[in-house]
């Protein structure tokens, strides 16, 4: 009788668990537009994906509108005013010390083999010195290559950058415009527009894709085209930590599987066709000159940012990272051994 009150109890309690988890919904907090490649390609796919592995146990509601700003998505997830959401780090300075890593020049040209490897590495080396406590951290990559893309000015030289007010993009870019003698300005993409629009800035730091998305064509005059990006940007997915520990261990093992370095994938294929797509449609702007940076130029901006890698090593020790410098060797030499077998 003791074994059959036992084991009626334990399957009650499956029962129970079972029941409590089909009513998990997250809420899904977006900066971006609904039609922005990241929701379509990568977000809403992967919300399909989650209900369709859980057996419709765990399912995503899109909220009408973002809770917060772009830079607080952090604090809205954590403090549970939202369940999941998009994040750049770079928009909270000083806050993502080891996940700048993403942001550092010269990492690669295509995104599809760097944003999975940054997923790779962040996870192996630096995901457990909990730079994201407080929620769970399902996907982080490095997304697009970045450029220079001015309103007025055509910038060939880092003689043609001093001055010139641009949009950072994060710490490691406004730390680089100060090293080159322009002026930083550090707002989120969606803000760009505005300020491009009245004068406010000369140009910005951007991705191809952002200059496209964000309508900023009509607004550039040049675009000076990095060879393996003068910097990127890192980006997460995460959910609020105590709405991810009400679904069962089974559905989060299910969710996990399908996040993580294949979410970093999906991503990184986003980024890399919205470039492609934007480069085309830059192209054909009849105001808008592209041009790829010389090799003089790109020596210049190596020597330039070099000091700035340095820092980050050292500010990435301070957060516990053994050797950053060889977890930034490593991530390199993967996405270059990578990106010659592609090609």
């Amino acid at each position: 009788m003791y074994k059959f009150l036992l084991g009626l109890a334990a399957a009650l309690t499956l029962s129970a668990n079972t029941a409590w988890a089909q009513d998990v919904t997250l809420r899904y907090s977006s900066w971006l537009p609904a039609n922005h490649h990241v929701n379509q390609n990568a977000m809403y796919p992967w919300f399909e994906e989650i209900e369709e592995v859980t057996d419709g146990r765990v399912t995503v509601e899109i909220l009408p509108k973002v809770v917060g700003t772009a830079a607080s998505q952090f604090d809205v997830i954590r403090d549970g005013l939202a369940d999941v959401s998009f994040i750049v780090t770079g928009y909270t300075p000083g806050r993502f010390v080891l996940a700048e890593m993403g942001e550092l020049s010269f990492l690669g040209n295509d995104a599809r083999i760097f944003a999975p490897a940054f997923n790779r590495v962040y996870r192996k080396y630096m995901e457990p010195l909990g730079e994201f406590e407080g929620v769970e951290l399902l996907t982080i990559y490095s997304n697009a290559p970045g450029n220079i893309m001015t309103t007025e000015k055509r910038v060939d030289s880092i003689e043609d950058l001093k001055g010139l007010k641009l949009r950072s993009t994060g710490p490691y870019t406004t730390d680089l415009l100060n090293q080159v003698g322009a002026i930083p300005i550090l707002k989120s993409s969606n803000e760009a527009f505005e300020m491009l629009s009245t004068g406010v800035i000369d140009g910005s730091l951007a991705q191809r894709e952002t200059v496209k998305n964000m309508n900023m064509i009509d607004l550039m005059r040049h675009g000076t085209l990095i060879p393996g990006g003068l910097f990127s940007a890192a980006l997460g997915v995460i959910v609020n930590s105590d709405t991810w520990n009400r679904i069962s261990e089974e559905d989060r093992k299910a969710i996990d599987a399908i996040s993580h370095e294949k979410l970093a994938m999906a991503m990184g294929t986003s980024f890399y066709n919205a470039d492609a797509d934007a480069e085309a449609s830059m192209r054909a702007a009849p105001d808008l000159e592209l041009r790829m940076a010389s090799d003089e130029f790109v020596a210049e901006l190596k020597d330039a940012v070099a000091p700035l890698e340095a820092a980050w090593v050292e500010k990435a020790k301070s957060k516990g990272l053994e050797d950053p410098a060889a977890v930034l060797a490593e991530f390199r030499a993967e996405v270059q051994a990578a990106e010659e077998t592609s090609q």
